[in-house]
């Protein structure tokens, strides 16, 4: 029973098959359906798989970018803030009234200073100036400032030439957060001497006040974000949090944060998520060896992924669209595709009825399909003329044998004839002038029968080619001097237009000769005196040398060109129409071609190409 609900499955599905028309699965409409349908199928299902990967990498990286790029601003703006700062304080250390530190009677002159400094600059709380032994010489606080000499750090970085910024620190009983900027003051008449030190309090509010501004401006983006610097420790030095718990003073380092490792900062403006804060963070580093501080942006994961839920339901919508789009899309490539099939196969039984005789397909697109009724049309060109190569081999098949029979019973009698009417000429008396004109009319008949043979025989059974590299330049002058005296006679201008051949072709030389011999005099034969025969050799192209022999003779009418190159035609009085048949077939023996151009009234040009020597 297992077995058989297959097969009945199978069997109601071929009679269904059959009383719909085009619905076979054989048919390549139908194949191609099904091919369209899980091309469209499969990736919609797969790409509903990882819409939520994908969505939500891709909303961090932007989100991640936006956030390095405000963390790069604010790096920016703090570096900016403490140049500006440390310029300041080298300023003021640079003033003449400094010069006046070795002396006492400089102190309250000093002081004044910095006094109008303090006033005039509100982000210092206060001003120290110490002498080269780091005692203090003037202040703005001496309850503050008192303690701030000798051995301390800042006093020793000045006093050996060195610029000093550190902090923040906690000062006076109130524990204000400063920054310690401090510069040496050097002696004007010795520069290199340093005979004092300069240090500023600047306030940190400032510096958290600049984190603050940078955190509404993002706000005015419609984007919530906390905005923190980190010390070179991985302390976090200032913040501005709205609402949640404080983390100045943590050390985020310890507490595990990737972005306060110490070889994050070094690496160029940059995010991550920060997954046990629940955080995505943007990170930068100030520039500059000191202070080695850290820009952190962030911003809560919940609302970063905010987007990505609706996301999610548009691309479910837009998904079952696509899928009811492809159905539609499908049905269309398979008709577009199957049509051009069909008319292919027609066209096939028409060559196969007629002989090739059928319009060419028509080429509807530049696809494959395109290419397919491209190549099918070529290809029936090609066996069109291969079809007329073969009745010329048939005809030079036939030429054969009845140059062979007219060989064998012709020229023996002719032969006779000839030697008959020369025994004739001599044995007749002088005074008969009209009897020896006729003797030489048979024997000029004789030997033009002879001649026709003779080409018979030559079409009938060409010389094999013996290839080798011949420059054509030298085989075309010997041709044309072997009828610059016939041309003359006839009065006949004969041009060359013969270059250096840069690259020879593969021929036999002696063929190729008659070759070009037989186009010259056949221009020659066909022109009034007065004429003119340019005969010019071409530059290569594509692996081909050719050369061309032009006249400007009467012309050829286009319903006559198609049979020049058959055997015995001829529009030439007393021709026998061999000449242009053995130069075609010597130039194919060649593997080249030779093609004509000509208008009525306006001359004919012959060209003929030939493979070149390839080069090494």
């Amino acid at each position: 029973m297992a077995e058989v609900r297959p097969r009945y499955l199978m069997q109601r599905w071929r009679d269904w098959q059959g009383k719909v028309p085009g619905l076979s699965l054989h048919s390549l409409g139908a194949k191609l359906l099904l091919f369209s349908l899980l091309l469209v199928v499969v990736p919609g299902v797969v790409f509903a798989l990882i819409v939520v990967v994908a969505t939500r990498t891709a909303i961090e990286g932007a989100v991640g970018r936006q956030l390095a790029a405000v963390a790069r601003n604010t790096a920016a703006e703090m570096e900016d803030l403490l140049k500006r700062e440390r310029r300041n304080v080298d300023a003021w250390a640079h003033q003449d009234v400094m010069r006046g530190i070795p002396f006492g009677d400089a102190d309250k002159r000093i002081a004044n200073l910095l006094m109008s400094i303090k006033q005039s600059n509100a982000g210092y709380l206060d001003l120290a100036c110490t002498d080269s032994g780091g005692h203090v010489v003037a202040t703005t606080n001496a309850a503050v400032l008192d303690a701030m000499q000798g051995e301390a750090p800042w006093s020793r970085t000045v006093r050996s030439g060195k610029e000093f910024l550190d902090g923040p620190v906690a000062i006076g009983a109130g524990g204000r957060l400063v920054l310690e900027i401090a510069a040496p003051v050097y002696d004007p008449e010795n520069p290199q001497a340093v005979i004092g030190g300069l240090l500023g309090l600047y306030d940190w509010k400032r510096g958290t006040a600049l984190a603050e501004r940078v955190r509404q401006s993002s706000q005015a983006l419609e984007r919530t974000v906390d905005v923190l610097i980190l010390d070179g420790h991985g302390l976090v030095i200032a913040e501005t949090r709205s609402g949640k718990a404080a983390l100045l003073g943590e050390n985020l380092r310890a507490a595990g944060w990737l972005a306060a490792e110490p070889h994050r900062p070094k690496a160029r403006p940059s995010y991550l998520s920060e997954p046990h804060a629940g955080v995505l963070v943007g990170f930068a580093r100030l520039r500059g060896p000191r202070p080695e501080w850290t820009a952190l942006v962030m911003q809560p994961l919940r609302e970063v992924l905010a987007p990505v839920y609706r996301i999610q339901r548009h691309l479910l919508l837009l998904l079952a669209g696509v899928l009811l789009f492809g159905l539609g899309v499908a049905t269309l490539l398979a008709e577009r595709m199957s049509r051009p099939l069909r008319e292919l196969t027609r066209a096939t039984h028409e060559i196969a009825k007629v002989g090739g005789a059928r319009r060419p397909v028509p080429v509807r697109s530049r696809d494959e399909i395109g290419q397919l009724a491209h190549a099918f049309n070529t290809m029936a060109s090609d066996l069109k003329r291969a079809q007329d190569d073969l009745v010329t081999a048939a005809k030079f098949a036939f030429v054969g044998q009845v140059a062979a029979g007219v060989a064998h019973e012709v020229r023996t009698p002719l032969g006779i004839l000839r030697s008959s009417a020369q025994i004739l000429g001599r044995s007749l008396p002088p005074d008969r002038t009209d009897s020896a004109e006729l003797v030489e009319m048979i024997v000029g008949e004789v030997d033009r029968l002879d001649r026709v043979v003779a080409g018979l025989l030559e079409i009938a059974r060409p010389r094999e080619p013996l290839i080798e590299p011949t420059p054509l330049g030298p085989v075309i002058t010997r041709a044309l001097d072997f009828v610059d005296a016939q041309a003359r006679e006839k009065g006949i201008t004969i041009r060359r237009v013969l270059s250096a051949d840069p690259r020879p072709a593969r021929c036999d030389p002696a063929q190729m000769y008659q070759v070009a011999l037989n186009l010259i005099v056949n221009a020659l034969q066909i022109l009034p005196a007065g004429g003119e025969i340019t005969v010019r050799t071409l530059p290569p192209h594509d692996g081909r040398v050719s050369f061309e022999v032009s006249d400007n003779g009467p012309g050829i009418a286009p319903e006559l060109r198609e049979r020049i190159f058959a055997p015995f035609f001829t529009m030439r009085e007393g021709g026998t129409g061999l000449g242009l048949a053995l130069v075609q077939r010597i130039v194919q023996a060649h593997q080249g071609t030779i093609s004509v151009d000509s208008e009525l009234g306006r001359g004919t040009t012959f060209r003929v190409e030939l493979p070149a020597v390839q080069e090494a």
